[in-house]
């Protein structure tokens, strides 16, 4: 019997469908939405009302219940693949910020809100828009990426640590890929 690639990805994520909680699930609507920089009412825009923010905000804090249906338009929305919201979480871990630079947006977005957070997701959002690099969890930032973020930290005002590369490696947002 042969089986479509799209088929085959669906079965082999199967077992990890199976435990995946709904937290988990909402979590990662929640994150997807704040990486691509859309309030709820920006989310509202670009579903042209099909998905209230009231709607996606019960949604993401748990406060209703969605179908699976629901969950395919959500995803149709953020012009992503289902798989995104379902799939394992990719083979990396957690490491320094030395050669490729590679950020859990989830992670991120899960910081408290600093100065230095909203300096890098304003960066990395622009990337996003820019580069239209969006491809879910993670990004990657090339090396001029971080020399513009390290000047961006050393000369603005508003941040408490002027030092780029040490504050990711605090934050616990680096990661490696193996």
């Amino acid at each position: 019997m042969d089986i479509s690639g799209a088929k085959r990805a669906v079965l082999s994520i199967l077992p990890h469908m199976l435990t995946l909680e709904m937290g988990d699930i909402r979590a990662r609507l929640r994150a997807t939405r704040l990486a691509l920089g859309w309030s709820l009412k920006e989310f509202e825009n670009h579903s042209a009302g099909e998905v209230t923010a009231i709607a996606m905000g019960s949604y993401e804090r748990g406060e209703r219940t969605f179908s699976l249906s629901k969950l395919l338009t959500i995803c149709d929305i953020f012009h992503i693949s289902i798989m995104h919201i379902l799939a394992p979480p990719p083979e990396i871990s957690y490491g320094g910020t030395q050669g490729r630079h590679i950020y859990d947006l989830r992670a991120l977005q899960m910081l408290a809100q600093t100065p230095e957070k909203t300096h890098l997701l304003s960066y990395i959002h622009h990337i996003i828009r820019e580069r239209g690099d969006w491809k879910g969890a993670v990004i990657s930032l090339r090396a001029t990426d971080i020399k513009n973020l390290t000047l961006i930290f050393a000369t603005t005002q508003v941040t408490q640590n002027r030092d780029y590369q040490s504050w990711v490696a605090m934050q616990g947002i680096s990661l490696q890929k193996y």
